[in-house]
């Protein structure tokens, strides 16, 4: 990312409307001086406590302040999409009049009420106005002027008149209530019938009549520092304005530096407005630290701008804090906040004020001085945008919760005022907030380096917290004192409370109080992997909140919803299968690499060099993970084992690939044949060598007896066999790869010889050559270079999965490959901040998608060892003109295997613009200016405006619904089902909400009863071997997808959702009127897909005018969205109950065991993967097409008549 993003260009056309709504502002607002007969009187100052005298001056009661008036505004997010919501203020001060807030009621300690209230007053008015007088510009008639002049001056008045929106708005940048509001306008215009923001708003500050010394001076700072700083912050506007404009004007290297710096300050999370901090910086901060520099001397007018940005930097990195109040003539002692280090300074020369009372020493510290630390470290200083990505503070800090809740625990701060008597340097409000950081820091203990807490809301803060260390976090152990300090015992159980605390004793001898905290996450898990630092951070902090502050305190993980959407539902629960497969499969999968080592090398005509299974299950990456399936069991199993897991009883079988490879020593001859002649019998002498070995007995192929049973586990009780012994295999093997059915998984085995992939591009097959080598060859490079990462970051695996179901939800997961996927979240992982939540990653995944240039290489930190194999990256990268991505990892450094054919250059920009979309909404719920309420099924649904059409499946194609973002069954009520919906002329549908009675069978109709699913030994071995071969990798939508593309390939493009199928999406190519091509690409897809796919009903509207969006945008479905760890609904419970009864093989018999089977998909080829992306082609062209095929078929029919007849002629 560069620095582009922030700037604004300043055009005489910007600058023209900014100056115009300034004075529509301050028209308005010297219309109500004049209505409430203000009276404009001298305004008074004093900076310093040596003023006896303060100087006296008639001014305007309205005046601009701000950075518009220096040209230093910038944008607050480099996104586009969220600039219109942040915009880029212009200030203007109004002065609060006498008759309001007189000098006496200010020295009282009465301003902020008197401000309040006349803001309200101000407010009320705008509101007012504004009203009146687009009323009188709509109703103003159109008379023909006197001169020319004279009507092109009123059409230029009329047309500078335009609706805003009045809001009130904390002071600062604050997200919550603060001491202090201020007005903002925001100027709206309409747009293709929708009403949008201009980009700048004015925002309306106050200003108190007079500022003496009563108020300024080092005593009354002393003395009452809040109230006092408070109105000095209002009072000196224009001072502050007079003395930056000076200093711009001087040297414009100066400004240019301003800005760079305020970009850099949005960039890494400094500034208040993007995450809502009240100690965050602002643009007037950054602007009085190159001030201060200046006056002291450090800022030279001949340094260059990269110098001064430097010297900035270290002054933050020092963490800024002044014991003193620096005067003409002598020092005085500042407050005793500042006195004892807790707050951070920053003094103008001649002033009292702190500019950074806001700001705690400890924030400096942590967050601004680290921020300057890396910066510092950086070659060049324009480094920052393209090393560091834009984050908010919530996202820079390693985790942010947000706790609910808290509306009681505020209500009395709230209504407390802040009075000047008082001497702390906290409002009551922020004094809140100060003691619920500390009950936090105290809480976490060793576990966290900083946290900050920071209001959010009426009745919800935020709390970021940066780890020790992520091991630290994830420990469910609470160490507290050793047992000999009995004053620290006591405190620590009274505390956590004596029912959860106990003593224990360490490896070194220590006995300490302690608390181990239990999860409801362990119920029903099966891994091997602990929890993450989020949840067990969450966990401790909820407990002492709800313990200490109030009860009804709720703690979630910031945006934690988002792993909503890879929850399945099992039993009766909806659940991420993840956590309650991981031990099972990492256990069976050690126990076949054992098995297949354990195999003497005589056995085999050939030495197995390596194993690897490249499955993204095995290392947790899978969008959702392969699970134990009940076809692939006994009926003598103990299915309540945890080995079983999360066992599924879908219509599909998932195998778990592997690559076995192989080593002839030159015995083979270096023929493609050969090699297949020797796979082949590798894979059938694998296959005999482990039955052999491992398989299972031939009692198990029948019905067995009960004395059998019986004998087997008398046997099992006298004799514990081993693991391997206990678990049977049953193997089968084709020509090409090897089949192992182990605890209720399905491993499948290819052959890899290394030769093969040379002898195919000798032989000039580079299609196939690419295909085996990136199955075979650079998958098991990836695997091990990926396993490292996933077991060495905790979270990387979530938000792995959370990626791919993103893209697959865009309908874009088949020409993007997982494999590229895992590579670009990997890219965040590998670098010096890696994230540590799943949130953090998949939104830095979406922004290096939003952010890098991809006509340039994506090189992988650490992964390119010199700069000439950078360069030959780079070079490579410009060669493929048609490659829309190139990834340089370790294992290829100058390869990209897994980007070769896709995504191309239009698919690619398709991807940048929907993480781009997807960016805004995550920020705008993490900068909590949401206009909506938030769902974490919002980014993950697909906008039908898109495309021309869709179409749905027909239910009975939907192997796996439960994937589904909105599920079918998942009704809030048992009553919804495809009857009501048709009463009602419309049905629900998961992913484009309302849609037609006729696609109600796809979206509201409950599943049907699932066929059922017969155990290895309740059919005979040549019958089992045939079920399980139709099961295996049943897609039938896949079938059907690819069936429709070639029948449509040069009329349409047709897109899908690959993990959870739902319907196709539809672009059509052509030239000619919307309407009439549409249908008739609709009419025959219908012809094609054979019932296959429903009706679209809607498509009559469909391009009725071209001036309008190609499908009307639909609302968002009011289903509810799945949740991780919630219950179903009845329907649904009812449905797992039949269920449950099938499989239990007490009702259902062996009646429709051939139902709902479908033919194997074969794999896929190097050119599957571009489907979709057909070429445009003119009518003409498709015209002489036609007219060649007819042409060849007609002689081919020709010569075949003949040869008939010339054989039965010489017969």
């Amino acid at each position: 990312m560069s620095l582009t993003p922030y700037q604004l260009h300043w055009s005489d056309a910007l600058i023209r409307r900014v100056e115009l709504r300034l004075q529509q502002v301050h028209a308005s607002l010297e219309e109500f001086y004049r209505k409430q007969n203000y009276s404009a009187v001298a305004h008074k100052t004093a900076t310093a406590e040596e003023d006896e005298e303060p100087r006296q001056q008639e001014e305007d009661p309205i005046s601009s302040v701000g950075s518009f008036l220096l040209r230093t505004c910038v944008h607050s997010t480099p996104l586009y999409e969220t600039q219109l919501e942040h915009g880029v203020g212009a200030d203007i001060a109004i002065r609060i009049p006498e008759e309001v807030c007189s000098l006496k009621e200010i020295h009282d300690g009465h301003y902020l009420e008197r401000r309040h209230a006349f803001l309200l007053k101000v407010e009320k008015f705008l509101k007012k106005y504004n009203e009146k007088m687009m009323k009188k510009k709509a109703s103003k008639p159109s008379a023909p002027a006197e001169t020319e002049e004279r009507e092109m001056t009123d059409e230029h008045e009329r047309r500078s008149i335009v609706p805003w929106e009045v809001r009130r708005v904390p002071f600062g940048g604050g997200s919550a209530k603060t001491e202090k509001y201020i007005l903002r306008i925001y100027f709206l215009k309409p747009r293709c019938d929708t009403t949008r923001r201009e980009v700048f708003h004015v925002d309306v500050h106050f200003q108190p009549i007079a500022l003496t010394g009563r108020i300024a001076s080092a005593a009354a700072v002393r003395k009452h520092p809040l109230y006092s700083y408070l109105v000095q912050e209002d009072a000196l506007m224009t001072v502050h304005l007079r003395k930056l404009h000076e200093l711009y004007s001087k040297n414009h290297s100066l400004s240019r530096a301003t800005v760079f710096l305020k970009c850099w300050a949005y960039h890494v999370g400094l500034m208040a407005r993007t995450s809502g901090h009240p100690e965050g910086l602002s643009g007037f901060h950054i602007s009085a630290l190159l001030l201060r520099l200046v006056e002291e001397g450090v800022i030279l007018p001949s340094m260059s701008e990269e110098n001064v940005i430097r010297a900035v930097w270290v002054y933050l990195s020092r963490a800024p804090t002044q014991k003193k109040i620096n005067g003409n003539w002598k020092e005085t002692p500042v407050p005793a906040a500042e006195e004892r280090g807790e707050v951070a300074v920053l003094r103008l020369a001649g002033e009292t004020m702190n500019l950074f009372f806001r700001s705690s020493a400890a924030f400096f510290q942590k967050i601004v001085k680290r921020a300057a630390d890396e910066a510092l470290q950086l070659p060049h200083f324009s480094e920052v945008f393209v090393k560091f990505p834009f984050q908010p503070l919530q996202l820079v800090m390693d985790i942010c919760f947000v706790v609910e809740g808290l509306l009681a625990y505020f209500a009395e701060a709230d209504s407390t005022p802040v009075v000047k008597k008082t001497g702390a340097a906290w409002s009551p409000s922020a004094q809140r907030v100060q003691a619920i950081q500390d009950l936090v820091q105290e809480a976490l203990g060793s576990r966290s380096s900083y946290a900050t807490v920071w209001r959010r809301g009426e009745d919800s803060v935020h709390v970021a917290v940066q780890l020790t260390t992520e091991v630290e976090g994830r420990n469910r152990l609470t160490r507290g004192p050793p047992v000999e300090d009995t004053e620290a015992v006591d405190h620590f159980n009274a505390f956590w409370g004596k029912d959860i605390t106990s003593t224990r004793q360490f490896p070194d001898g220590s006995i300490h109080r302690c608390v181990l905290w239990s999860f409801d996450d362990d119920v029903g898990a099966n891994t091997t992997i602990a929890l993450p630092a989020a949840t067990v951070i969450c966990r401790v902090l909820e407990f002492a909140l709800r313990k200490h502050l109030l009860s009804t305190a709720k703690v979630s993980l910031l945006l934690g919803g988002l792993e909503g959407v890879l929850a399945e539902r099992i039993g009766a629960e909806w659940r991420d299968a993840a956590p309650m497969m991981q031990k099972s499969l990492m256990e069976a999968c050690r126990n076949i690499e054992t098995m297949i080592a354990d195999i003497p090398r005589t056995a085999l005509p050939c030495k197995i060099t390596s194993l690897e299974i490249v499955a993204p299950s095995e290392r947790h990456t899978a969008t959702f993970p392969v699970r134990p399936h009940l076809a692939l069991t006994y009926t003598t199993d103990d299915l309540t084992q945890p080995s079983f897991a999360g066992l599924s009883t879908e219509p599909t079988i998932e195998p778990i690939h592997g690559v076995l490879t192989i080593d002839d020593k030159n015995k083979i001859p270096d023929t493609i044949e050969a090699i297949a002649a020797i796979k082949g019998a590798i894979c059938a002498q694998l296959s005999k060598v482990l039955h052999e070995y491992y398989g299972d007995d031939k009692n198990h192929s029948g019905a067995r007896s009960k004395k059998s049973v019986k004998r087997e586990v008398e046997s099992q009780q006298k004799e514990p066999q081993s693991e391997l012994q206990r678990f049977r295999i049953r193997t089968s093997c084709t020509s090409h790869s090897v089949d192992i059915i182990y605890k209720g998984y399905l491993f499948r085995f290819y052959i890899a010889h290394y030769r093969e992939v040379s002898l195919l591009r000798a032989l000039q097959r580079e299609s196939e050559a690419a295909m085996i080598e990136r199955k075979l060859f650079w998958s098991v490079q990836h695997a091990k270079f990926l396993r490292t990462i996933a077991f060495g970051h905790h979270s990387y695996s979530m938000a792995v999965r959370l990626s791919k179901r993103w893209l697959s939800a865009m309908l874009l997961l088949e020409f993007v490959l997982p494999e590229a996927v895992e590579l670009l979240v990997a890219h965040a992982y590998l670098g010096s901040n890696p994230p540590k939540t799943f949130v953090g990653g998949f939104i830095r995944f979406l922004q290096i998608i939003a952010t890098h240039d991809w006509s340039n290489p994506l090189l992988l930190p650490y992964s390119v060892d010199s700069k000439l194999q950078e360069d030959t990256a780079a070079l490579v990268r410009t060669m493929g003109e048609q490659q829309g991505m190139f990834i340089a990892t370790p294992y290829a450094p100058t390869e990209s295997p897994f980007t070769a054919h896709t995504p191309r250059p239009m698919i690619m920009h398709r991807v940048v613009q929907l993480a781009k979309g997807a960016l805004a909404v995550l920020l705008t719920q993490i900068d909590g200016k949401a206009t909506v309420q938030f769902s974490e099924g919002l980014i993950f649904t697909t906008d039908p405006a898109a495309f021309d059409f869709h179409m749905e499946f027909h239910p009975h194609l939907l192997l796996q619904p439960d994937r589904l973002l909105i599920p079918p069954y998942s009704a809030p009520d048992a009553s919804v089902s495809a009857g009501a919906s048709a009463a009602n002329g419309i049905a629900v549908s998961p992913g484009l909400g309302p849609v037609s009675a006729g696609g109600a069978p796809a979206s509201g109709v409950v599943a049907s009863l699932p066929s059922r699913i017969w155990q290895l030994d309740e059919l005979e071995e040549d019958k089992s071997r045939v079920y399980l071969t139709e099961l295996i990798e049943r897609e039938p939508i896949v079938h059907l997808v690819r069936s429709v593309r070639t029948a449509m390939r040069d009329l349409c493009m047709i897109f899908y959702d690959c993990l959870a199928p739902q319907g196709i999406y539809v672009i059509t190519i052509t030239s000619s009127p919307m309407r009439e091509v549409c249908k008739q690409i609709h009419d025959d897809i219908i012809r094609v897909s054979h019932g296959a796919l429903l009706p679209f009903y809607c498509l009559p509207a469909v391009g009725a005018t071209e001036t309008q969006a190609k499908v009307e945008r639909r609302p968002f479905s009011k289903t509810p969205m799945k949740k991780a760890g919630g219950n179903v609904t009845a329907v649904a419970k009812a449905e797992a109950d039949q269920v449950a009864v099938a499989t239990s093989r007490k009702v259902v018999g062996r009646k429709g065991e051939k139902s709902n089977r479908h033919l194997k998909r074969p794999r896929k080829d190097a050119e599957d993967e571009n489907a979709g992306a057909t070429p445009r082609s003119d009518c003409l062209q498709k015209k002489r097409r036609q007219e060649k095929a007819h042409a060849a078929k007609n002689r081919k029919s020709e010569q075949t008549t003949d040869s008939a007849k010339t054989k039965r002629k010489v017969k």
